[in-house]
């Protein structure tokens, strides 16, 4: 053999050898490395969505996270290559018979909330299984959250859906909110008692940043999210905006005076009369008054006064630049335009409508955004929920005017419409609506109305904006005996110390009390005394008391970032 066939031989076998040692690691680590033998093996699912902000309240308290699950099997075909499958019969005819077993390669043993847990439940059977981590959204669905929020998964409208479509929620591990949940809980509980006492249909309510236009609370006592997806008539709530723009543009004055009369036919060759609510005219009114008493043929009347000047088309862009007639754009997935038709589609008659609140279509958003204005000087801030965003802002009133039509509307509540609100200590501005519910092709619906309440808190320097809308309430349906009241209540136990709630006296620090059977005060009182902090506390369900919680008691809960408790309803 010649020295170049020798290097060619040298070269050949040596490839072989690589080859065949190259097969037999690839043999053993299927044989003997599939899991390892010395430790169970744990592995991170590759999910699509995993590691998801967190949503927080501005406050830093949880409203949705991600939850860690540990999800274990078992390597039925390498125990029993190992030769023990026999030795771990009994383990496993602890939760499967023999037919459920059959001929399985993997066994599914179970999905722990840690891995300790996991590991425990496996006993000596350990080094044949693998628990693969996996994430689970775990959502705080009190107070009204779940159509507030939503859930990217399963429904078509929210927040969360409005963020993850967006790509927000791979942005950042932890996104602040501008929901205020301890005024989240208490609107909810006394619009929930509201509409419960007053056999309503439902109701909604929205409270705002003034200055920032940040939503701080936003409940909808409906299966869905009338606040953003729903649109009403706005009823008298519309007046203040009407006569700022008639001010403004100095249609009129604000010494000037209307005859409040028994009716009021504004134009001849209508059939259209305005009438007072009350059933009777009352008599001559300043622009003050008007307002403080809702009087709408006052309202009727300026309308006229802005119908000699001004076309409908300069009233419809005028609307427009208020805020109504399209989206707020804030991030909630669903959100609709509302109505607002173009004026070729008025009638003679829809101006005087608009005055009155009637003829358009507004949702809960709109009206309090653009209302919103007013109280905050004239400038508009585009509504948001994401506590660290700046919005975008305009001019839509000026400010001289603006600053009168919030001091007039300090009256409402003393001697207007909304004495209901009062509450010593707590001077709340505002204007009530009663609107009539409409049916579509059929006109108006006698026996049914929504109750409104549009305010600002405190009256002097105010820090918020609020709408309150009740559904048909049966007995009373006027705003300011329904609606009123509800924002009253909600702002004075926000800012009420609760520090008088009674808590257990005995705690053993670091250690998780039972809190199973509590009522949710109760229990969040109880933990924060144990010593965990309030922002780490998850509540789900939608009930009163305590049903499940987790940790278990007894459980160190230094080693816990979360606290979760399940609610359950009162039987």
């Amino acid at each position: 053999m010649g020295t170049d066939e020798n290097m060619k031989f040298k070269y050949s076998l040596t490839q072989m050898i690589f080859i065949l040692g190259y097969l037999g690691l690839i043999l053993f680590g299927v044989i003997f490395n599939s899991p390892s033998e010395s430790n169970v093996k744990t592995t991170v699912n590759n999910q699509k969505d995993y590691n998801l902000a967190t949503l927080v309240d501005n406050k830093g308290h949880f409203l949705v996270y991600n939850k860690n699950k540990y999800e274990v099997w078992i390597d039925l075909e390498f125990m029993k290559k190992r030769n023990e499958y026999w030795n771990n019969k009994s383990t496993l005819n602890s939760k499967y018979s023999d037919d459920e077993l059959g001929n399985k390669k993997f066994l599914f043993w179970g999905v722990y909330d840690t891995e300790e847990e996991a590991k425990e439940s496996l006993g000596d059977m350990r080094r044949f299984a693998n628990i693969y981590v996996n994430q689970e959204r775990v959502y705080n669905n009190l107070f009204s959250y779940d159509s507030l929020i939503g859930n990217y998964k399963t429904t078509q409208y929210g927040i969360e859906k409005y963020l993850h479509e967006n790509g927000l929620l791979k942005e950042k591990s932890t996104i602040r909110l501008s929901l205020d949940n301890e005024l989240q809980n208490y609107l909810y509980y006394e619009l929930k008692k509201t509409v419960e006492e007053k056999k309503a249909n439902g109701a909604v309510a929205i409270v705002m940043d003034t200055k920032t236009g940040k939503i701080r609370a936003s409940v909808s006592i409906y299966p869905w999210n009338l606040g953003y997806m729903g649109y009403i008539e706005p009823g008298s709530t519309l007046k203040p905006m009407i006569y700022a723009l008639a001010l403004d543009e100095k249609i009129i004055t604000e010494n000037e005076k209307f005859e409040s009369t028994y009716n009021y036919k504004p134009e001849e060759d209508l059939n259209f009369i305005v009438t007072e609510s009350e059933g009777y005219g009352l008599g001559e009114l300043n622009i003050r008054d008007a307002l403080i008493l809702s009087s709408n043929i006052s309202i009727a009347k300026v309308m006229k006064k802005i119908k000699e000047e001004f076309s409908n088309e300069w009233i419809y862009e005028r609307l427009i630049s208020m805020g109504f007639g399209t989206k707020t754009d804030a991030e909630f997935k669903g959100e609709i335009d509302g109505v607002l038709k173009y004026p070729d589609n008025w009638y003679s008659i829809t101006p005087y409508q608009i005055a009155l609140g009637q003829g358009i279509g507004v949702t809960p958003i709109q009206l309090i955004s653009t209302f919103n204005s007013l109280v905050n000087n004239g400038i508009y801030k585009e509504p948001t929920f994401l506590e660290n965003k700046e919005s975008e802002a305009r001019r839509v009133f000026s400010e001289e005017i603006s600053e009168k039509l919030v001091e007039w509307m300090n009256y409402v509540t003393i001697s207007g419409t909304a004495k209901l609100a009062y509450r010593e200590g707590m001077l709340i501005g505002g204007k009530t609506g009663t609107a009539q519910k409409a049916i579509a092709g059929e006109g108006y619906n006698e026996e049914a109305y929504y109750s409104l309440f549009e305010g600002y808190y405190p009256a002097t320097n105010p820090r918020y904006t609020f709408l309150v809308i009740v559904d048909n309430p049966q007995g009373e349906f006027y705003g300011g005996e329904v609606a009123a009241p509800v924002v009253t209540e909600a702002f004075y136990k926000y800012e009420k110390d609760f520090s008088n709630l009674e808590t257990k006296k005995i705690i053993f620090k670091n250690v998780m009390p039972n809190i199973e059977g509590m009522y949710i005060h109760e229990a969040v009182n109880f933990l924060i005394s144990a010593g965990v902090s309030k922002n780490d506390i998850i509540i789900t369900g939608n009930g009163d008391y305590v049903e499940e919680q987790y940790p278990k008691p007894g459980v160190l809960i230094d080693k816990n970032r979360y606290f979760q408790i399940k609610t359950a309803k009162m039987e």
